[in-house]
């Protein structure tokens, strides 16, 4: 007689998203099922390249924690897919389970943006960040600081305009 075998099941990986440039580790967890012993967790790119976890823990056989390089992770390459292979060969995926997503990158400082006279209008400030995965950065004010003193933010060119309210003395808006 021979055994019959099942192959894995993968439901759920968390986190979705990885943080290449971070420079450390990412601990994954996998949720499915029939996880067996010696079980291999590979990261597969867009392109079909593969990336293969430093480190499988078999929590259960419905749980794997598995640890990869952060870095091996490229922006141009997701969505990657999350597949698990059983030391009997069987295996299976869940596609487009994980994203690159990197933090902007502010090319404005934090502070004192500079002064505006109260008969000003037009342009006055550009505040400007970059992302390093390439994608469009939408300027938004979590405030509403800078409509109360006449002025708004362009979502898409970060330029900070308008006819600012008068004052009866200097006056310091602070916004995020």
């Amino acid at each position: 007689w021979k055994p019959i075998d099942s192959p894995p099941t993968v439901t759920a990986v968390s986190p979705s998203e990885v943080e290449s440039a971070d420079g450390g580790n990412t601990t994954f967890t996998i949720t499915g099922g029939n996880f067996q012993s010696g079980a291999t967790v590979k990261f597969i790119g867009n392109d079909g390249t593969e990336v293969t976890a430093d480190s499988v823990t078999i929590n259960s056989s419905s749980q794997i924690t598995a640890v990869e390089t952060s870095n091996s992770f490229a922006n141009a390459k997701e969505p990657y897919d999350v597949k698990i292979t059983n030391a009997s060969g069987l295996s299976a995926e869940l596609a487009d389970s994980i994203n690159v997503d990197n933090p902007v990158a502010w090319s404005t400082s934090a502070g004192s943006l500079g002064s505006i006279d109260e008969d000003a209008t037009g342009t006055h400030f550009t505040v400007s960040a970059t992302d390093a995965d390439g994608d469009t950065v939408a300027y938004s004010e979590t405030t509403s600081v800078l409509a109360g003193a006449g002025l708004s933010l362009n979502s898409s060119s970060g330029v900070i305009s308008g006819d600012p309210t008068d004052v009866s003395s200097d006056t310091t808006y602070t916004f995020t």
